[in-house]
């Protein structure tokens, strides 16, 4: 009986965290082709939406990935947020905003490194406008 208490007290923490991937997680194509996005039993001429958008590069900055501990554990900055990616099952800790400006998001990182992110680093994204 002190067993089956004990194991259930250990497997019951693990089972919280875990959640289920969502299936397009194992239904990712191979490869991305400029032009074309193929879906499983898709036609192969089928083509992503267009829109009359130009890409901007953007910047976050990016603190911390949680793989086995919830966000919810702990008490970040005003400014993060955290940003669960399923496929990975990881929490990513990052800036709210994204910044045009490098040198914003420098700021910004130098902020949160005087206030104990001593890890942080700035990530490039690409924001359409």
């Amino acid at each position: 009986m002190k067993f089956v208490i004990t194991l259930s007290c250990l497997l019951f923490p693990l089972l919280a965290f875990t959640q289920a991937k969502p299936t397009y997680c194992d239904e990712l194509p191979v490869t991305y082709e400029k032009g074309a996005w193929v879906t499983r039993g898709g036609d192969p001429r089928t083509k992503l939406p267009e829109f009359p958008t130009q890409p901007i590069k953007e910047y976050k900055i990016q603190v911390a990935i949680l793989k086995f501990t919830s966000p919810a554990d702990f008490a970040f900055h005003p400014k993060l947020v955290a940003r669960y990616r399923p496929c990975e099952e990881v929490w990513v800790i990052e800036s709210r905003e994204s910044y045009r400006d490098r040198n914003d998001a420098e700021k910004l990182r130098k902020e949160l490194e005087k206030s104990g992110y001593k890890g942080c680093y700035i990530t490039e994204l690409i924001g359409y406008y």
